[in-house]
């Protein structure tokens, strides 16, 4: 189950985007046109920033065995409340054996940090989610 960019679409944003303010800065500061040093700080800076934010912010899913699906949501939905995740106000979804529930945060951090999806099947849990938030989470249910 994969909701959300891995490592490299994550990287490109987060590079593109860092890379283009740290030249514009460069060159402003500098005043200096763009080629040269400025493009060289920039190219360095996307780089640092593209690896930071896709370690971080990249979209990662990971399968947890439980044995009953009542105790796993008694362990699962107050690791996600204290988090801040919210079960979302529609009906969660159920395809034949499988059932999938969607989490976010309320106001402004339901922008900033993304959704957590997590889906049972058998006798296997799967999360998936903001790489961050997914290992605080398999932190505490282990």
């Amino acid at each position: 189950m994969q909701f959300g960019p891995g490592f490299t679409a994550t990287f490109l944003y987060y590079f593109a985007s860092t890379a283009l303010v740290f030249t514009l800065v460069t060159a402003l500061s500098l005043d200096t046109a763009i080629a040269g040093v400025p493009q060289q700080v920039g190219l360095m800076g996307g780089l640092l920033g593209g690896l930071i934010g896709a370690y971080f912010n990249r979209s990662v899913s990971v399968e947890l065995p439980f044995k009953s699906k009542k105790t796993f949501w008694k362990q699962l939905d107050p690791i996600l409340s204290d988090l801040g995740y919210r079960l979302r106000e529609d009906a969660p979804e159920t395809e034949g054996s499988e059932e999938i529930r969607v989490y976010e945060r309320e106001g402004l951090q339901k922008a900033l940090s993304g959704k957590i999806y997590v889906q049972l099947e058998e006798n296997t849990a799967t999360l998936a989610g903001r790489a961050v938030q997914v290992k605080a989470i398999r932190k505490r249910l282990d």
